[in-house]
């Protein structure tokens, strides 16, 4: 019975509270930015072989960037519906990238093996994050359009749709 209670316990902490949380405190919403602001320029690492990724390599395509990481319920959630938003639109000049915000890349390597991946994932880190203005909750999503331009920021998990409609009309 206390294996019961302790593994409800874990569920509720790791899917429901992160949800329960964004409710509470007003966030899971979309911002349009009514005046785009310039993507900040990176250079991460990229797993899982660990070479250099920056932000250059982006210019002119529309991108999504998703700062996300292992422990996140919402974010492992969202996962699959990214790599087939990725999938459907990257012939169109299209990319998801992923910022991780675990502590270590072990586990994000092991979690990329697992779920498949096919976009590219980047180790980020805090100041990556207060670059962009992330904030302290995940997932957070960014849609950049072709100039380089923050048009949209997404508080929380989205499904493939929502995510699609906004890309569509950049593409």
């Amino acid at each position: 019975m206390k294996r019961m209670i302790v593994y409800c316990l874990i569920l509720f902490l790791l899917v429901l509270a992160p949800q329960a949380w964004a409710g509470w405190f007003g966030f899971g919403g979309t911002e349009k930015t009514d005046e785009p602001t310039t993507m900040p320029s990176f250079a991460l690492v990229e797993l899982p072989a660990g070479e250099d990724f920056d932000s250059a390599q982006l210019q002119g395509k529309v991108v999504l960037v998703n700062f996300w990481a292992t422990w996140c319920g919402p974010c492992v959630a969202e996962y699959p519906d990214l790599m087939q938003l990725h999938t459907a639109y990257s012939s169109k000049g299209f990319t998801v990238v992923g910022l991780s915000m675990d502590k270590s890349a072990g586990s994000v390597k092991r979690f990329m093996e697992k779920a498949g991946a096919v976009y590219p994932m980047l180790m980020g880190n805090s100041a990556i994050s207060r670059d962009f203005g992330a904030g302290a909750g995940l997932p957070v999503s960014f849609l950049i359009d072709r100039q380089g331009r923050i048009v949209k920021k997404y508080l929380g998990g989205r499904p493939f749709s929502e995510f699609a409609g906004d890309v569509e009309l950049l593409l």
